[in-house]
């Protein structure tokens, strides 16, 4: 009896066996390595969403802390107009500012001469 072809055929089965284990041990490997990169990605999302949470509520803040700094601006903006309009000489100093002599201080404003004279010594131009 020829035996050569029962061989063969046994090394053939052999070769496939051997095939099969070494793809059932790759399969297995990639399947821990897609294991641990699913398990990553999960963490990674979860980082991201916890991310983007913390980003939302900074971003709150931050506009929180623009409308105050507006607020803010805003009221120093008023009392500053509020306080050089308030200045009971504030028209008169435009006035000598712009060269207007003591006399003309008196007649327009109701002050005393000693009054326009001081403002014209504070805030008027030197003479030359």
């Amino acid at each position: 009896m020829n035996w050569l072809p029962y061989f063969a055929l046994l090394a053939l089965s052999a070769l496939l066996a051997a095939g099969l284990f070494l793809l059932a041990r790759a399969h297995r490997k990639l399947a821990r390595d897609h294991a641990a990169l699913a398990e990553g990605m999960a963490r990674q999302g979860q980082d991201l969403m916890g991310l983007c949470a913390a980003a939302v509520q900074v971003d709150r803040r931050v506009f929180g802390q623009e409308e105050r700094l507006r607020e803010c601006l805003a009221r120093i903006e008023e009392l500053a107009t509020r306080e050089t309009t308030q200045q009971p000489y504030y028209t008169a100093i435009d006035k000598v500012k712009a060269g207007a002599r003591p006399e003309e201080l008196v007649a327009e404003f109701g002050l005393s001469l000693s009054e326009a004279n001081l403002l014209v010594s504070l805030y008027g131009q030197p003479r030359r």
